[in-house]
């Protein structure tokens, strides 16, 4: 079996925790490095009091497990419409955001905003070269990164109940056709600041639990998201601080708009990234080729709420 023969599908599930049957016309995502990880509690009998020193055998009990990998965010390539979206909002909306689509003419758009209600459910199954590795009731975490010359990525992690791992012949889907926007050319401002970055990163920070209950045979409903906490980090050029002064930003607290983008030069393969309040939580010192940098770590905190982070998909 070749690593390299690995194709993720999924379905946003009706009743959360009823597994979807998977078709080929879920399985188009372009995934990277997918990776699959089952934890079955293994309970152990060590206090069964024998005589000798001898062991039982350990009994399995609740059965779980994760599904990760990495995508390049890209567009539709195509005018938005209510079906024609970006082939990552399924796992998004996993992921706590709420999806818009603006169908403005010459202006249409795809939205996502942090939700803190209505986040669906998803059956998702890893095609591994001859076999099939199930979950059901999936929620997951997702962090987003960029760096200059290549594509932002989404970085998915994703738990729920295992749901088996039987033999199944690979499938043949239509993966998505766009090639990914590039970070060249991108407007990048912290604080109203232009500043000179290599690359950021913006970690949603999902907090995800199981749902036991002894009515399941795997021991678990689904997962759910119980929380968030946003962060971000940023290597900005260090400046003097007449042009920027991040060390008073830093203690004074001070919140700034993180506007990327648009990135991408091609209609339907835009994307632009936002926080309408950053706080710098750490300004270290790094360096880049010789070149000070100011090493930002920063919490994002919400406007009106569900809004401390946007992700769009413009024309």
């Amino acid at each position: 079996m070749l690593t390299r023969r690995r194709v993720i599908a999924a379905k946003i599930e009706a009743v959360e925790g009823t597994a979807e049957v998977i078709t080929v016309a879920e399985a188009g995502i372009l995934a990277i490095d997918p990776k699959f990880d089952a934890d079955i509690k293994m309970y152990d009998r060590a206090n069964v009091k024998l005589n000798s020193l001898s062991t039982l055998v350990p009994i399995p009990g609740q059965q779980s497990g994760t599904i990760s990998f990495k995508v390049e965010l890209k567009g539709a390539a195509a005018t938005y419409t209510a079906v024609i979206k970006p082939a990552v909002g399924i796992y998004l909306k996993a992921c706590g955001f709420a999806e818009t689509v603006d169908l403005t003419v010459s202006n249409e758009k795809v939205t996502y905003l942090p939700a803190s209600s209505g986040i669906p459910s998803l059956t998702i199954w890893m095609y591994d070269d001859g076999v099939v590795r199930k979950l059901k009731g999936c929620r997951g975490t997702v962090s987003f990164s960029g760096k200059i010359g290549e594509p932002v990525f989404a970085d998915f992690k994703f738990t729920g109940v295992y749901d088996g791992a039987p033999a199944l012949a690979m499938v043949n889907p239509t993966f998505e056709a766009a090639i990914p926007p590039v970070v060249l050319g991108t407007t990048l401002t912290i604080d109203a600041y232009a500043a000179v970055v290599e690359s950021f990163s913006v970690d949603m920070g999902n907090e995800i639990s199981l749902r036991p209950s002894v009515n399941a045979v795997s021991g678990y409903l689904s997962a759910l998201m119980t929380g968030r906490k946003p962060t971000g980090k940023l290597d900005p050029e260090m400046v003097l601080p007449a042009t920027y002064d991040f060390y008073t930003k830093w203690t004074s607290g001070s919140a700034g708009v993180l506007s990327i983008g648009p990135i991408g030069s091609v209609n339907y393969n835009r994307i632009t990234l936002s926080a309408p309040k950053c706080v710098y939580t750490k300004v270290g010192s790094g360096d880049r080729s010789g070149n000070q940098t100011a090493d930002l770590d920063f919490a994002l905190a919400m406007n009106t709420g569900d809004d401390e982070f946007k992700l769009e998909f413009v024309k």
